[in-house]
């Protein structure tokens, strides 16, 4: 009889739902014993991680933890090594909480979050009113459930910084800063009282209380020791996974080296997130994981439904400049203790805090270090298809990040006739004020597409004895394109001046098979026109 497969979901932040519904837990609760465990370094913990990287999960597990729900544990690690002794928890999300005005901020933080703790727990006859500053609340919800269980209280706190994040660009953004530093202050005083403090968030604003006040917080978000707390490891993968992946073989014919390939894929889309510059272990985004797995396998970018979009979407548009590279970006380790956001949403960003942004909300990673700096990139395929597309937009090319997929694939294929077919749709869109006369202004936008696809080498305007080649595109080794770009001229014309250039001859040399493309672009049109193309043998 064939084995049943665990379910599969990517919407569930409820523990005991995915344990009593049957759904796959990747047991991370080795993680939790060495937090909970006697002997533990600290009672205040931090942990940053992305959006969608599993942080509320965490803070559900941990609750389901210090309630005493033993048996949810059950083949877990941390079964049979803790005591499952249950205590009052005040858990909530700062994510559900109203920004949209300071006042109604208040409300909210105590109307939606404190209260129904309080009356959950029997605690709000005496609760204080509404005049009262917002530290009163938190310190006499602690006070009243400690006093009233005879026992400390676990305090777990997820998306601490939706509040900064959802307002750092509008006027209430500093006077509701300023409420959370004190609303976040009782904690310090209240240690007494307190079991277990956890809290989570994207990124750390150091100015505010819980790392100012807070002195023996344990920032976890880049120890090496927890950089796999959250998300996927290879070994994750293959120990959980590989049943649906077997399915997958199975049902689609799928032997030798192409299982190789797939799984290759699987990396190669979906991992790459690093958290610890002194652990080099990296993870899948579960998010995606599990939309790839329910999808039926199908190669496609989630990450753009996943993460927090607008923010990135903000400082593209009025940044390009600071991505233009494509690759390369790098930082000073001293950015991850001095960094402040409101830098990053300045009219002139600290290159340096955008990038650190960036890397805490999952659109960079660490990938080494060099010279006393950080090396960036994008952590994987997904993530780099859509930063990519996004900087592309504009410079005037609406580019999907599929359709850059495509573009590189056709490129690799020498399928020459979907490359000019993906690049006609994407000019199609350029606006109307934009690359109407200047044929150095379609080479850009032709040269910045080229840039984000990954390929060994692309050059503009490269130097040979007979002249300057527009761009020399090197996709893989032993394999080139020239183009030659022209305007309001004639592909013909732009293939004649490769041939008569014999700008060729520097790859033909080394072995490497040419394609000669010329490509001309109607100012009329403002697209692709007509092109010729021309293969030379070595």
């Amino acid at each position: 009889m064939e084995k049943m497969l665990k379910y599969l979901t990517t919407d569930s932040r409820s523990f005991k739902d995915l344990i009593e519904g049957g759904y796959l837990y990747i047991d991370k609760t080795g993680y939790f014993y060495e937090m909970l465990k006697k002997g533990s370094p600290s009672k205040y913990w931090f942990l940053s991680r992305p959006r969608r990287f599993g942080k509320s999960l965490t803070i559900d597990t941990l609750a389901n933890i210090f309630s005493g729900n033993k048996e949810l544990f059950k083949d877990t690690y941390i079964y049979d090594r803790y005591d499952f002794e249950s205590y009052p928890v005040i858990r909530f999300s700062m994510n559900n909480i109203s920004t949209y005005s300071e006042e109604e901020f208040l409300y909210s933080l105590k109307h939606d979050l404190i209260l129904p703790i309080a009356r959950e727990y029997g605690v709000s006859d005496s609760f204080p009113g509404e005049a009262t500053a917002p530290s009163s609340w938190l310190n006499y919800l602690i006070s009243a459930m400690a006093e009233k269980y005879g026992k400390k209280v676990v305090i777990l706190i997820d998306e601490y910084d939706y509040p900064l994040l959802d307002t750092v660009r509008d006027e209430s953004y500093a006077r509701i800063k300023t409420r959370l530093e004190s609303f976040y202050g009782v904690l310090k005083p209240r240690e007494e009282d307190i079991r277990f403090c956890f809290i989570t968030g994207i990124t750390r604003f150091p100015q505010v209380s819980i790392f100012s006040k807070l002195n023996n917080l344990l920032d976890i978000s880049n120890d090496p020791v927890y950089a796999s707390v959250c998300g996927y490891t290879d070994e994750e993968l293959d120990y959980y996974f590989t049943p649906y992946i077997e399915k997958y073989y199975e049902e689609n014919g799928v032997e030798g080296e192409a299982r190789e390939e797939f799984r290759r894929r699987i990396k190669e889309y979906y991992d790459g997130y690093r958290f610890s510059i002194r652990n080099e272990v990296t993870v899948y985004n579960p998010v995606s994981i599990g939309k790839f797995f329910i999808g039926g396998c199908s190669f496609e970018n989630f990450w753009i439904s996943t993460g927090a979009q607008s923010i990135v979407d903000r400082i593209i548009t009025d940044h390009p400049e600071l991505f233009r590279a494509g690759t390369g970006f790098s930082m000073f380790p001293e950015s991850m203790s001095t960094f402040q956001v409101e830098d990053v949403f300045s009219s002139t960003p600290e290159r340096e805090a955008v990038y650190f942004y960036l890397v805490q909300a999952g659109y960079m990673t660490l990938k080494g270090e060099r010279n006393g700096q950080y090396l960036l990139d994008y952590p994987n395929k997904e993530v780099r298809d859509t930063m990519n597309a996004k900087v592309l937009s504009t410079y005037g090319l609406r580019v999907r990040s599929s359709s850059l997929m495509l573009l590189r694939e056709s490129f690799s294929r020498e399928d020459t006739e979907s490359v000019m077919s993906i690049f006609h749709d994407a000019y199609v869109n350029i606006p109307y004020d934009m690359f109407m006369e200047k044929e150095n202004n379609y080479q850009i936008a032709f040269y910045t597409a080229l840039m984000f696809l990954g390929f060994d080498e692309v050059r503009a305007e490269e130097r040979t004895n007979m002249g300057r080649i527009d761009i020399a595109v090197r996709v893989r080794k032993g394999l080139v394109y020239i183009i030659e770009l022209k305007l309001d001229e004639s592909g013909d014309k732009a293939l004649s001046q490769i041939k008569e250039k014999r700008y060729y001859e520097k790859y033909t040399s080394e072995g490497c098979r040419v394609h000669l493309l010329g490509i001309n672009f109607s100012s009329k049109e403002r697209n692709i026109s007509d092109w010729k193309e021309e293969i030379i043998h070595a």
